[in-house]
């Protein structure tokens, strides 16, 4: 039977998501606990903790893991760590939320994968997008078949500017890694049960020109063709002035369905300087009911309870897929095959 006491959940990882997680749990999720915090850097457990009112705060992730009565971990560290964290989560038997990227590799992927499987533990990845009520329902018109076929197929990504990092900070290819990450996902399953063939990316430092030569990338545009004949378009830019832009479209044979609005409400204000609205300017402010359902969705997971759309280990897999293969093709200039 599912069990029906709060599930206790350690956060790895005190940074900006992983601490917007902790946030999520202490203070949004009714069925959940957060029990520890964990991150090597010297107080940054600590400091969250005292802000979240969580007694446990550590350093070692082992530590973490040893923490009495702990069922599930989010994992929410850079993207370089996720793999070894999540084989060491799955070995000690917890119950896994990994932040995307969950690998940087295909064989990481299989790793991380295989290690949720063999000790039998739930594995969810964060694609927050699948929990967004317009991307939802999205999926949903799709299902019932009112569109019709899918044919074309769009997701963007624009984060809000102006652009402020310092982009010898920023890992080389973050923009397909991290950012169109999502819009793969995306792209993936809004077109259920196509498998994607070829690749081509175009890629360029449009946003900060002065890095290009150090192989920085702010801008992005990919062309994905799917075995169902489809084609779709992810295309991403790290500096939007007018605020958070993320949307999706899927034309089909018998409609079209649109997801996803810059404007953070319908309110629309008309004065002497026109016609205006206020645009998103933060993911957390954006999909805060995306974040809270796919971590409500991952507790219900570790109570036994079914979860349908929830991203799997194989789902990370097929996305960081086409990642790979747009590095591949901005290298090579050229589209990739993905049928090998």
């Amino acid at each position: 039977m599912p069990k029906t006491s709060p599930v206790s959940v350690g956060l790895i990882g005190a940074g900006r998501i992983g601490s917007f997680h902790g946030e999520t749990v202490a203070r949004r999720l009714v069925d959940a606990d957060l029990v520890a915090i964990a991150d090597p850097a010297p107080d940054a457990a600590a400091k969250l903790a005292k802000n979240l009112e969580v007694d446990a705060a550590y350093t070692d992730i082992a530590d973490l893991l040893a923490h009495p009565g702990l069922e599930a971990v989010i994992i929410a560290t850079p993207a370089r760590f996720h793999t070894n964290v999540l084989v060491q989560a799955a070995e000690a038997g917890k119950a896994i939320f990994c932040e995307k990227p969950m690998a940087l590799t295909l064989d990481e992927a299989d790793r991380a994968t295989a290690a949720a499987k063999a000790a039998g533990v739930p594995l969810q990845v964060g694609f927050n997008r699948r929990w967004d009520q317009a991307f939802a329902e999205g999926r949903t018109a799709i299902d019932a078949g009112k569109i019709g076929t899918p044919q074309l197929i769009r997701s963007l990504t624009r984060d809000p500017g102006p652009f402020g990092a310092d982009p010898e900070k920023i890992p080389l290819w973050t923009i397909f890694y991290e950012t169109l990450i999502h819009d793969f996902d995306t792209l993936l399953w809004l077109n259920p049960g196509a498998r994607p063939v070829e690749v081509y990316a175009a890629a360029d430092a449009l946003v900060r020109p002065d890095s290009r030569d150090k192989g920085f990338l702010d801008t992005a545009v990919v062309t994905i063709r799917f075995d169902n004949g489809s084609v779709a378009v992810a295309e991403a830019n790290f500096s939007a002035l007018y605020g958070y832009d993320i949307r999706g479209e899927v034309f089909g044979s018998a409609g079209m369905v649109t997801m996803g609005d810059v404007r953070r409400s319908s309110m629309t204000l008309f004065d002497a300087n026109g016609v205006s609205n206020d645009t998103w300017r933060r993911d957390t402010d954006h999909f805060i009911h995306g974040y809270t359902a796919q971590l409500a969705s991952f507790v219900r997971s570790v109570r036994g309870e079914g979860v349908a759309h929830a991203p799997t280990g194989a789902d990370a897999r097929n996305a960081l897929a086409i990642a790979l293969a747009c590095i591949d093709s901005v290298k090579t200039k050229s589209a990739v095959s993905m049928l090998s």
